[in-house]
């Protein structure tokens, strides 16, 4: 260890050639002394402060596998002390001896494999302490501020202490410490009987710190680092429940379903943990995972970003202007294939608008949070009172659902523009895109600036579905169809053509004659069942949830009219099948479909629907098959229930009639 105190760049290459020069010597005189078995481990590193290292230094280290520790390395070990007590030795072996199979290290331990869903998992019994010295927890690559952030996610040094004095006093753990064991190639596992899929054996473990990343039972494991007692006078064990090289994202996600039904965790813990992988590695799912996870923190931290600081991270509370979230951003970015496409055969990443042709992950990281920013500031500076908004009452762009359909947009847009102007996104900058994008985008933009609150409140209403979401998408690229007529991609053709602006007219004059007909069918058959008396039908032939929404409807207008009066076209279909009152009406609603009673009248609610686009018009237009079925249902209402008030109305005058006036009895029979 040789420390520099000077501050500032300087040049390490006389340091590491003098250790070249003495390394053979200082290896020969550490195995005279301590001998040759087990075979010892010896490593050298350089440790500096406040020393801006030089990276032709840094790659000369690390092609003579001579460590680097630097500032950062320090403080990182030295705050992991802390929370893990002597076990952070082996995070630091892990770091430094990362890949170097350590004979001292493996582990025989008696086992039993199955598998399940094609993957193989063993059970077995082991020390704590020796798994302490191969188990880790993060999944970063190097070592930093961020990474200890993991380790204080995961690990919780109060509880810690508290399970260590647990087994200070002798307690134990019945459950299973969950691992994912990781190796080049195939467990060493000698099998001794077979039971079908089932053998018992001999299994050993890697010889290779930070070779078994916890999945769960992080705190029982780590608590045992905070026990007094001394590991070789320790005789406890515990029981592990140990995968095979699982897929990363398969680890991940197992360690959130199984922590989700004991201590709730947020599932955007796992694009964070992701964020920390190599977005450099050899498997390009991997590169690309870490990639899009990578970009989405970036857009949280980014000053030029839009969305700086709204992305709600693990750790922080949600709240109405930091609504965003880490798995919806990096899901939008990912569904748009704007980072491409892992492609195994090759090894490569294809496809990516926003990525760089160089091919460098680096650089596809900076495109891409430089597009992505600039593209959402469109918004974001001409619309800042909605954007800030976020998830309160009136906002919609800067939601998840919102974000997630202007990306969408954006690559659909970069579609378009690559067609029309016969260029390649993935060969141009982050600028150029934009500044082709740009203009498309303020029809958007205008609509958003000058529309009502109702009208906004109708994207947000749609609903969280990619489903929604693309249909989101549409309306927003039929804004542009409908200002920029050379704007016209096949999906946004298919849209309007599906649409009847005509037709949505015509059916709104149909809905209102068929509300029309329903409300008086509705009270003239309660009436004529339960009687006028008192309001007996309104008491009776009502659904009392219904009853105290026109009280309140009709207090609200201080008894403007009678409460009746306030029925919606909505209540009907619950009204017909309350109680007895199918009976009444099931002649004539019954007229499409079949089953169960309470599903006979359910092209009211399908009719409902369809009203309450025909008259709000930032809703519109219905699609051509919509107007159709109105048109449809028109002509039965008008058959079987427009018929049925004549009838009950004839009934009524001809009661009355006979009761009161016989000369009336005569004229109503003849």
């Amino acid at each position: 260890m040789y420390p520099f105190q000077e501050v500032g760049p300087k040049s390490v290459k006389a340091l590491i050639d003098k250790i070249c020069g003495f390394r053979e010597d200082v290896i020969n005189a550490v195995h005279k002394q301590f001998g040759k078995d087990p075979k010892l481990k010896v490593k050298f590193a350089i440790a500096t402060r406040n020393v801006d290292w030089r990276k032709a230094d840094r790659e000369r280290a690390i092609e003579n596998k001579i460590a680097i520790i630097d500032d950062s390395d320090l403080k990182y070990f030295t705050d992991l002390t802390g929370l893990l007590k002597h076990a952070a030795r082996y995070q630091f072996l892990g770091r430094y001896f990362a890949g170097e199979r350590v004979e001292g290290l493996r582990t025989k331990v008696p086992a039993t494999r199955g598998f399940m869903g094609g993957v193989s998992f063993y059970n077995f019994l082991m020390s704590p302490h020796d798994l302490l010295k191969i188990a880790y927890i993060s999944h970063r690559s190097a070592v930093s501020n961020d990474d200890f952030k993991t380790y204080q996610r995961m690990v919780k040094a109060s509880r810690l202490k508290a399970i260590g004095e647990y087994i200070d006093d002798g307690g134990k753990f019945p459950t299973n410490i969950v691992v994912n064991l990781k190796v080049d190639g195939k467990l060493n596992f000698e099998r001794k009987e077979s039971f079908d899929d089932t053998a018992t054996g001999s299994l050993t473990l890697p010889g290779l710190y930070g070779s078994a990343w916890v999945i769960d039972g992080q705190h029982r494991l780590y608590g045992y680092a905070h026990a007094s007692r001394e590991a070789q006078n320790d005789k406890s064990v515990v029981t592990v429940l140990a995968y095979e090289n699982l897929p990363v994202r398969d680890e991940i996600q197992l360690f959130v379903d199984i922590n989700t039904q004991q201590v709730r965790v947020q599932r955007g813990l796992v694009e964070e943990i992701i964020s920390g992988l190599d977005i450099d590695d050899a498997d390009p799912k991997k590169r690309l995972d870490a990639l899009l996870a990578r970009v989405s923190l970036q857009l949280n931290k980014s000053k030029a970003s839009p969305i700086r600081g709204r992305i709600a991270t693990i750790g922080q509370d949600k709240s109405t202007d930091r609504c965003l979230s880490l798995v919806s951003i990096s899901d939008g970015i990912g569904h748009q294939a704007m980072l491409g496409y892992a492609h195994k055969a090759s090894s490569t990443i294809r496809g990516g608008r926003l990525s760089d042709l160089s091919g460098s992950s680096e650089a596809t990281m900076e495109k891409a949070v430089s597009a992505i920013s600039q593209y959402l500031n469109i918004f974001a500076s001409q619309l800042q009172e909605h954007w800030l908004l976020g998830d309160a009452k009136g906002g919609y762009l800067c939601t998840n659902n919102g974000v997630r359909a202007l990306l969408e947009l954006f690559k659909e847009i970069m579609i378009f523009v690559e067609h029309k102007e016969s260029v390649n996104c993935e060969s141009l900058t982050a600028d150029d895109i934009v500044e082709l994008v740009e203009p498309y985008v303020q029809p958007v933009v205008d609509f958003f600036k000058n529309s009502d609150a109702a009208s906004i409140n109708e994207y947000r209403r749609r609903g969280s579905s990619l489903q929604s979401v693309t249909e989101n998408c549409l309306y927003m690229m039929s804004l542009i169809s409908e200002a920029k007529s050379g704007f016209n991609p096949p999906k946004v053709a298919a849209h309007m053509a599906n649409r009847d602006v005509q037709g949505t007219k015509e059916a709104k004059d149909k809905i209102d004659y068929m509300n029309s007909v329903i409300f008086e069918d509705v009270l003239h058959r309660l009436q004529e069942k339960y009687g006028l008396a008192g309001d007996k039908w309104w008491f009776q032939g009502v659904p009392t949830s219904i009853r105290k929404d026109c009280d309140s409807r009709c207090n609200d207008q201080q008894g403007e009219l009678e409460r009746w009066r306030y029925l919606t076209f909505s209540n009907y279909s619950d009204i017909v099948v309350y109680g007895d009152n199918w009976d009444l009406f099931k002649d004539h609603y019954n007229f499409i479909g079949k089953g169960k009673k309470a599903l006979l009248p359910r092209w009211l609610g399908r009719l409902n629907k369809a009203r309450n686009v025909t008259h709000h018009v930032e809703k519109g237009p219905l699609s051509k098959s919509e107007v159709a079925f109105v048109r449809e249902v028109h002509d039965l209402v008008k058959t079987h229930i427009d018929g049925g008030v004549k009838l009950v109305a004839n009934k009524r005058y001809l009661s009355e009639a006979t009761s009161d006036d016989p000369a009336a009895t005569q004229v109503a029979a003849e």
